[in-house]
């Protein structure tokens, strides 16, 4: 591997390209991206047609609007893919985008609307979080795989990783996904005719908040250079941080849906409102 050093940039260069990608390895990621995207499409479809509503292919088109703002986001968090990815869907700001990355627009709509749906029916928090907990602790070990076979990379110096994956990537895996469906629980309701168009920047939008206003203690550390005896604490602040904000956001959203629950059902989320029947004719008219 390739292993990427501070370069004493404002945004962490890596000190070279990461080659070597297995492509065994990058083959399993891409199978299951293709079944994610095609779950996703297929959920999209079937819960539009059941809800009788454009609320669901809108999420979806946010989270494909993902795609174009991972080379941004990685720069960030001193994250590369493999350049000798042996499939690639473009190359922005000088990073090579295998098509693995359609996976994860296809998770951020998947785990948001799971998440959303748990919301609108009542599912107790404890259980909501378990769920988020389990699928982000599930990926912990596929990201050590493509770490270890050189698939990608977390470059820096960064003593918070963990057999190459960030404590605070860890965290954040696990709960990004409450933030996103409780951010749509609280819009949706909102969401009527063409104003559901307003909420195509807002599931890239959620990742941005989430990636950089929870974690930025470790980012400041990381892209400043600091000493472990300061980054490791600041790291777990910004871990406690991506838990603590994502589980505010589920409380708001979860006491916003019982206290709308309480006052009577309205018309669906992205649906156009229905016109006010017209006054009755008097009898006899």
């Amino acid at each position: 591997m390739t292993g990427g050093t501070a370069s004493g940039s404002a945004f962490l260069s890596p000190d070279g390209p990461l080659t070597g990608a297995s492509t065994t390895v990058f083959w399993i990621f891409a199978s299951a991206t293709f079944l994610m995207v095609a779950a996703s499409l297929g959920l999209a479809g079937r819960e539009a047609l059941r809800l009788g509503s454009t609320l669901p292919l809108v999420v979806f088109a946010s989270a494909a609007l993902w795609l174009p703002n991972e080379p941004f986001i990685d720069a960030a968090l001193g994250f590369q893919y493999a350049v000798d990815a042996p499939a690639t869907v473009f190359t922005l700001a000088g990073r090579v985008i295998p098509v693995s990355v359609l996976g994860v627009g296809a998770m951020f709509f998947l785990f948001t609307w799971f998440v959303y749906r748990m919301i609108l029916s009542g599912t107790p928090t404890r259980r909501i979080v378990t769920v988020a907990v389990v699928a982000g602790v599930i990926d912990w070990p596929l990201e050590w795989l493509a770490i270890h076979y050189n698939v990608f990379e977390y470059y820096g110096d960064n003593p918070s990783r963990i057999l190459g994956l960030p404590l605070t990537s860890m965290v954040q895996n696990c709960f990004v996904y409450v933030a996103m469906g409780s951010v749509l629980a609280l819009c949706a309701p909102y969401m009527r005719g063409w104003r559901t168009l307003l909420f195509l920047p807002v599931i890239p939008g959620c990742y941005y908040t989430v990636a950089l206003m929870c974690t930025w203690p470790a980012y400041l550390a990381f892209h400043a250079e600091w000493p472990t005896g300061v980054f490791v604490p600041l790291a777990l602040i910004a871990g406690a941080m991506n838990a603590y904000i994502p589980l505010m956001l589920l409380r708001i959203a979860t006491d916003r849906q019982r206290a709308g629950a309480a006052a009577g059902p309205g018309p669906a989320p992205g649906a156009t409102a229905p016109s006010p029947a017209p006054p009755a004719l008097p009898v006899g008219a």
